[in-house]
Order: structure tokens, then C-alpha cells, then sequence
């Protein structure tokens, strides 16, 4: 018999008191990041460095809490949050704020005399409004929302917002927008056009553009791709065979065995046959995924597993082309050829991918998938992100994260009038609960506070006006340029409401039991 554990029993109002404890003692951290104005949290690493932060999910990622019934309450904030950042990618911040609204105004409620079941029914009745009323005032995205979606989220970093921006329009509707690490001090975008393989030539030897340390072949070079190592040189002949017969550069995107190599090398060396190899990026599935989707790209099939040994008489199913190839000594670019009916297969896997995206709640598997459709339609944006200091170089990855999250999530489901005003004039609705409605309105109270300004002293006209706490005069709030992406606000709602409801529902909770 496995050896059980004790428990601590804490029930009643003293359970409810040390959850809302332990999520005040979070709201108190978090909360003060929130917004333009908001306070950097300083942190120590792992390792004792210290690493200044504006990013909520980290920060309270960064806490852990003695007492394990605030310590619940704490977890349970930071499942609420994860859950937006996965569906959402933003608005961390916002979670809490809410969460700690909603969970705090509720105690006081049943405190006063409300069961708990009534009030989280009103709440969620209440919820199901707010959606509703969101999704009808928001706007589709646009190029210059694209900035100021970007702008709102990297705390009025006009920079990031710019080259955020940028990199959106200039990646496309499908294209793909990531971020690095800069080799420089500097921050800049760079785009990548056609299709990028992480992934470059085998051997320094296959060069042909000396300047640039390149293998470089733009007369429609052919392409074979494999998911499997190529063992022996009989395997390969038929490739090579067939691209000197007529004449055109071959691309071997494969692992090879050194023997292979060899009889490739020789052909390139001694005869100045245009071949390169091109090692087969990644692992495991995802190799597999970026072969099959390269070849689909190519108008041809990858070789697999399944596809046996001798390719003699069958060369023409496995090789591709394209109408330029540039290999590099990291990675590879392909620019495809156009043609219509491989341009329709292509267009087929996208749509099957996409609809993929939607049945998928993982934001890294979402993400990987993106960057797969990404790499089909031939548009990268890379965010290089640079800084002199360590620590404030991760602060501003970190910002460059939010950004681009935030947009990406805009171009899903549109935006709203930002700072707290969406969300304000939600809580005024009809219907809406006393609850909801003084919840409602906490975050843009609390975008005055950090900016040091008292609640009472401003005003504002109904949607679209709103107040900006940046440069303190009320506002048209699209017309300044301050909006928040529609998705993120309704996660940062939905979870919240959620994790409040769960632990108002709670009357008993069971920990660990410590040793004295």
C-alpha cells in the first residue's frame, strides 16, 4: 500500500478568506503592470540576475506563496491567465485584474446575505451580454489598426509598434511574423521572400557564389525531398541521372550518408555538375509535416518509408522544381514556380491546415502550424530584437511578444476602443448585474491609478470616447490610436469570470499537511 498522505481541512470563510488573500497578494504585483503607465517588476533569475519585466504572465509565473491555500489561489490565477494567453496571447494583465474583481465583489456579496449558486448565475447571465455586445461593436483590423493594436500592447513603444506593424503587411494575410535574437545591438525586421528551409548546404565544397558563401541555381533547378536517410548511391543515381540528361541543377534535400555525399561532391568537384545537398531540417514529426508540405509546394511527393529503395524509371514521382534556389550556409530559400494547378494543391493543404488551427487549443501547436502555412504561402517576417544590456533586452522581447501576439489575435476577431472603455460601457447594459457592472469598469480605473491619476476627476463620452492616461485628456479613442484586440478582451473576461466562479463555489479546501 502506497504510503497516504495527510491532510489539512480549511472551510467556510476562512478558506475564502486566505483565497482571496493569496490572489490579492498576486493582483497587488500584477495589476501595477498594467497598462501604459504601469510599473516594471524586477525579478530575480534562476541563476540571480536580475530581470526587469512588464509582462504580467511572467511576473506571476515568477510567484510562488508559503501559505498552500493562498498558494491555490494563486495557481488557479495563473491557469486563468495561461488559458488567455494560449487562446488570446495577450492580456494577462487584464485577467487578473478582472479575476480579483470578480472573486472579491462576489465574497462581499455572499457575505452579505447572496448564495453563492445566485451569484454566479447572474455573473455568467451577465457574461453571455458583455460577449454578445463585444463582438457587435468590433471593428475589423486595417493596416493602420495593425499599428495601433501593436502600439497599445508594447506599453507606446513607437518603434515595436512600427516594425510590428511592418512585418504584418509586408508577411501577408498567411504570411508569418516570428522574432529572434538580433546579432546586433539593434532592432530591425528582416523578410524573407519565397519559401525558407532551416536548413543549408551539407558541405562549405557545393558553394558557387564565392562573395557570399552561397549555392545559388535560378535555372528552374529540380528538387527531391525525403523524410528518410539516402544509404547508398544506387538510391540517388536515378535523380542525378535524370538532371544531367536535361540539363538542369538538382537540389537533394535529404540526409545522406557519407558515402553519398562523396559521389555527389565528386560529380560537383571534378565535373562542375550542378548538384547541392541539402541536410533535411528538424525531427520526428515535424520533419516529416515540412517534407511533405516542401514537396506538395514543389508539384511532386516526398520520399518516405514507404516508398522503397529503387527510384530507377520512377524518378519523375519524386522530383520537383522551382524557379530559383539559394542555399546558404545556415539556411535555404526557394522561390516555387508558378503554376495554377500546383498553386491549387497548395491552396487545398492550406484550408486543411487552417481548419486544423480552429480544432487545436495548444498555442504552440497553433503557432507551429501557422508557421507551416506560412512557409506554403512564401512569406516570413523575422523581428530581430536587439539591445546593448542583457536584462533590458529581454524586457523588450518581451514586448515584441505581446505585440505580435496581440495583432495576430486582432486579425482573427477585430478590435475595440481600448483603455478599459469597451469593457466600461459593456457594464452599463441592460441587464447587466450590479457585479459585472463594478467589474466591468475596474480595469480602466485601474489604468488611472497606475498612472497616478484619481478616478473622480475624469470623464468621458460614451463609445467610441474614452480617456487617454498616457496624455491625460479624454479622447476618441480609434482616433487616438488606442485599441485592444476583441478576442483578448473576451478571454481575459471569460477566464476570469471562470476561475472567480470556481473558487466562490469552493467551501472546503484540503492541502498537504506541513511539517512544524
Amino acid at each position: 500500500m502506497s504510503e497516504r498522505i495527510l491532510k489539512d481541512i480549511i472551510s467556510g470563510d476562512d478558506a475564502k478568506n486566505l483565497l482571496l488573500s493569496g490572489l490579492k497578494k498576486a493582483y497587488d504585483v500584477v495589476a501595477d503592470t498594467y497598462g501604459p503607465q504601469g510599473r516594471t517588476v524586477l525579478r530575480e533569475s534562476d541563476y540571480g540576475n536580475a530581470e526587469p519585466t512588464k509582462d504580467g504572465f511572467k511576473t506571476l509565473k515568477s510567484i510562488y506563496l508559503e501559505n498552500p491555500v493562498e498558494n491555490i489561489a494563486l495557481e488557479i490565477a495563473k491557469e486563468a491567465s495561461e488559458k488567455t494567453v494560449t487562446f488570446a496571447g495577450d492580456s494577462t494583465s487584464l485577467t487578473i485584474v478582472l479575476l480579483y474583481a470578480f472573486f472579491k465583489n462576489s465574497v462581499e456579496a455572499v457575505k452579505s446575505g447572496k448564495s453563492p449558486i445566485d451569484v454566479k448565475k447572474e455573473i455568467e447571465k451577465s457574461r453571455d451580454l458583455i460577449l454578445e455586445y463585444l463582438d457587435k461593436i468590433s471593428t475589423p483590423i486595417t493596416d493602420k489598426l495593425i499599428y495601433d493594436v501593436a502600439l497599445t500592447s508594447a506599453n507606446g513603444d513607437e518603434e515595436i509598434a512600427k516594425i510590428v506593424a511592418d512585418a504584418y503587411v509586408k508577411a501577408g494575410e498567411d504570411g508569418s511574423v516570428s522574432h529572434a535574437r538580433s546579432n546586433t545591438d539593434e532592432t530591425y525586421l528582416e523578410f524573407i521572400q519565397g519559401t525558407l528551409v532551416e536548413s543549408g548546404y551539407s558541405d562549405e565544397r557545393f558553394v558557387n557564389v564565392f562573395s557570399d558563401r552561397t549555392c545559388v541555381f535560378d535555372e528552374n533547378p529540380l528538387v527531391v525531398c525525403s523524410t528518410i536517410e539516402f544509404k547508398t548511391v544506387k538510391q540517388i543515381l536515378p535523380f542525378m541521372q535524370f538532371a544531367h540528361d536535361n540539363k538542369r541543377p538538382l537540389v537533394i534535400i535529404a540526409d545522406c550518408a557519407p558515402a553519398v555525399k562523396d559521389v555527389v561532391l565528386q560529380n560537383v568537384i571534378q565535373k562542375g555538375v550542378p548538384f547541392c545537398i541539402v541536410n533535411a531540417p528538424n525531427v520526428g514529426k515535424k520533419r516529416i509535416d515540412f517534407v511533405n508540405d516542401l514537396a506538395c509546394l514543389l508539384g511532386t511527393q516526398a520520399i518516405t518509408s514507404l516508398s522503397g529503395d529503387d527510384f530507377q524509371g520512377r524518378e519523375g514521382e519524386f522530383l520537383g522544381e522551382c524557379e530559383k534556389v539559394v542555399i546558404g550556409k545556415a539556411d535555404t530559400i526557394i522561390t516555387p514556380t508558378k503554376n495554377k494547378y500546383i498553386q491549387e494543391i497548395v491552396d487545398g493543404k492550406i484550408n486543411e491546415i487552417k481548419e486544423t488551427i480552429e480544432s487545436t487549443k495548444s498555442r504552440v501547436e497553433q503557432n507551429y502550424l501557422r508557421e507551416r502555412i506560412a512557409k506554403l504561402v512564401g512569406g516570413v517576417s523575422v523581428i530581430k530584437v536587439g539591445s546593448i544590456i542583457e536584462s533590458e533586452l529581454q524586457e523588450k522581447i518581451d514586448r515584441v511578444d505581446d505585440a505580435v501576439c496581440a495583432v495576430r489575435s486582432a486579425k482573427e476577431e477585430g478590435v475595440l476602443a481600448g483603455g478599459g472603455i469597451a469593457l466600461y460601457n459593456a457594464a452599463d447594459l441592460e441587464k447587466v448585474d450590479v457585479i459585472s457592472e463594478l467589474c466591468c469598469k475596474t480595469p480602466f480605473w485601474k489604468l488611472l491609478d497606475n498612472a497616478g491619476k484619481e478616478t473622480h476627476l475624469v470623464t468621458f463620452e460614451t463609445y467610441p470616447g474614452g480617456y487617454d492616461v498616457k496624455n491625460f485628456k479624454s479622447v476618441n479613442m480609434f482616433d487616438a490610436g488606442i485599441v485592444d484586440s476583441t478576442k483578448s478582451i473576451k478571454h481575459a473576461l471569460v477566464n476570469a469570470i471562470s476561475a472567480s466562479n470556481t473558487m466562490l463555489m469552493t467551501n472546503h479546501v484540503l492541502t498537504n499537511k506541513r511539517a512544524i
